[in-house]
């Protein structure tokens, strides 16, 4: 079966954090479209294939979750830091 331009869900994340290069839940669902627990899902098995990063962000008196790009996949995909 042959795709036709369409992003999977991964590769929707992967390009949004290419471009802006950390990104909160909330920036990542407006930039990607996707439901929230369908990023949840994405951004959980990135995690574990060591694709992206995760951690904590503080904000007046607030947390929240960041994400971004390992840089051994900035290398493979050949990404200026």
């Amino acid at each position: 079966m042959t795709r036709k331009g369409n992003l999977t869900g991964k590769e929707k994340i992967i390009a949004v954090l290419t471009q802006k290069g950390v990104c909160t839940f909330e920036e990542l669902l407006k930039h990607t479209g996707l439901k929230e627990s369908v990023l949840n899902v994405y951004l959980s098995q990135l995690a574990k294939e060591g694709v992206i990063s995760r951690g904590w962000l503080h904000y007046d008196g607030k947390r929240f979750r960041k994400y971004s790009l390992k840089s051994k996949y900035k290398e493979e995909l050949k990404l200026d830091d």
